[in-house]
């Protein structure tokens, strides 16, 4: 019999795979600066993390970005080109699959900004399809890995911390995950995390 009873994803890098770098050259084709200066004035500026902590929304973050870089790019032009930057991890889906099917409720336990949520939420069905609910750090005022959020995703799963296994590709949330009283392990690769779900009584095909 399995010791889990509910199971939270990460986004970036499990469920769906990213790259900034695409953001970065997207943005220096609307504005002109460099990519490395874009990089800086989303990154370097603290500005991504403000967004995500959902401390400022979508249109503070559109203006403070136009103020630190000099440039007055669209704003929907601007949003679009920071989020078009992910595509589905395949090598997940028949775990998903098999999961869904054995009645597992599944979650999503994420860092992410308003733009890149919707962004996504509208492209990828596997995310409406799969998953509920949805902690995510801009909605939770909390980022990973921060206290708060895994209390919010605790309370949203409806299962004590214990019975609950997380999976993320950063080491740092992991650990805050495991602080909380929740069982969570580094995501590798789908088929070490098959190895995992195992080991706790959760038996799929792979």
């Amino acid at each position: 019999m399995s010791s889990i009873e509910f199971i939270y994803f990460d986004l970036g890098n499990v469920i769906l795979e990213f790259d900034h770098s695409i953001a970065f050259r997207a943005v220096s084709d609307l504005t002109g600066l460099p990519a490395k200066q874009v990089d800086q004035a989303l990154f370097d500026s603290g500005l991504q993390q403000r967004y995500e902590t959902g401390l400022i929304d979508c249109t503070q973050f559109h203006q403070q970005f136009c103020e630190l870089t000099e440039t007055e790019p669209p704003i929907e032009s601007f949003l679009n080109a920071i989020s078009n930057i992910f595509t589905v991890n395949g090598s997940i889906v028949p775990v998903l699959t098999q999961l869904k099917a054995r009645g597992f409720p599944l979650g999503i336990l994420s860092n992410t900004c308003d733009a890149h949520w919707q962004f996504v939420f509208n492209r990828h069905a596997i995310l409406k399809s799969f998953f509920h609910p949805y902690v995510l750090s801009y909605e939770a005022k909390s980022m990973k890995p921060d206290s708060k959020i895994y209390e919010t995703a605790i309370e949203k799963s409806g299962v004590h911390p214990e019975r609950i296994f997380f999976t993320d590709d950063r080491q740092e949330n992991i650990d805050g995950a495991i602080a909380a009283g929740i069982d969570a392990r580094l995501f590798t690769n789908a088929q070490e995390l098959v190895s995992q779900l195992k080991q706790r009584g959760v038996l799929i095909n792979f």
